[in-house]
């Protein structure tokens, strides 16, 4: 009966890959970790194998919190939760969860004792370091050799929702409307766009939150209340409205195009210049999680307020659901 339960109420808020990519680990509402063999997703797709797959382990916290983010660094799968940051030992080969390794809490604030969920975890993978967005309305820089803060970046109002890094570049997107960006070795925002401010962008009946950002080298996309909207990082300016239906939760570059999803029946995926090249259909009503690969194996998950997972070997079209509890 709790595995009926579950189904109705589940919501995967956050999705990683382990480092030899063949493992998804989904974190949920629930306070479990649902594991995924890569490998036999894909079999199941290849051999047309039409039920959905279940996990192969459930994980689940003894704090029984809501896991709102994921990462993976080497052996260890780090969770986001409420003021704390852990590590869990990986035994790929077993194919376990060990116990908790190490937790690096966040420093407290008298506003926000009860509110400081972290939204969400980008690992810069060459550095070691891991950036937290927050619900103090903080981004922090972590040390993964030391488990040290190494610096607080302040600059937001209102909570973080997503954090994007590329070549010595961060962006974070936030509840107060703006994406400011960030030199990493600085503690003060290096620039700052507030979509809703332009007229095109503006959906005032959906507020100027921004739930995405993502960035290149040279481009960031970034969304929310606002309209999905692509933009230049050295001038700033919006080069293209790209025209998602609904709210964005979520957005990213694959290859060379841009994909968002979020509350819609579809994510969908567009090129520099505006154009859909593909719509794929999806289980949840709202989608807060995207993850993907290219190597080993192809593969894209989406996830979100659903006990359904669906995931692409192609980039293009979905090709199996999996779910998460036992009907």
């Amino acid at each position: 009966m709790a595995d009926i339960k579950k189904c109705f109420y589940t919501t995967i808020l956050s999705q990683t890959l382990s480092n030899d990519g063949k493992y998804l680990f989904c974190g949920s509402n629930f306070g479990e970790i649902l594991v995924y063999s890569v490998d036999r997703i894909s079999s199941c797709a290849d051999s047309s194998v039409e039920d959905p797959t279940e996990p192969q382990l459930v994980f689940p916290l003894s704090e029984k919190c809501q896991i709102y983010s994921l990462s993976f660094h080497k052996d260890f799968l780090i969770m986001g939760l409420n003021g704390e940051i852990c590590g869990y030992v990986w035994n790929s080969k077993a194919a376990t969860i060990g116990k908790k390794a190490w937790t690096v809490k966040l420093p407290a604030s008298d506003e926000y004792t009860d509110f400081n969920e972290v939204n969400y975890l980008w690992l810069d993978k060459d550095e070691e370091v891991l950036y937290a967005g927050c619900g103090d309305n903080i981004m922090y820089s972590i040390s993964l050799e030391d488990g040290r803060v190494v610096r607080k970046y302040q600059g937001h109002l209102d909570y973080i929702h997503c954090v994007s890094g590329c070549e010595r570049k961060l962006a974070t997107a936030s509840e107060d409307g703006s994406v400011l960006l960030w030199d990493p070795r600085q503690s003060k925002f290096t620039g700052k766009i507030e979509p809703h401010s332009k007229e095109l962008l503006n959906r005032s009946e959906f507020g100027k939150w921004q739930g995405t950002v993502s960035i290149t080298e040279d481009w960031l996309v970034c969304g929310g209340g606002p309209r999905f909207s692509l933009w230049h990082l050295r001038s700033l300016e919006c080069t293209t409205d790209l025209a998602f239906p609904e709210r964005v939760h979520v957005s990213g570059f694959i290859d060379d195009l841009i994909y968002a999803a979020g509350h819609s029946k579809h994510l969908y995926q567009y090129n520099f210049n505006g154009d859909v090249t593909a719509e794929i259909p999806i289980s949840a009503p709202a989608v807060y999680s995207v993850v993907q690969q290219s190597e080993p194996t192809k593969l894209m998950a989406i996830a979100g307020a659903s006990s359904q997972i669906d995931v692409c070997t192609n980039f293009s079209y979905r090709d199996i659901v999996l779910n998460t509890y036992k009907k």
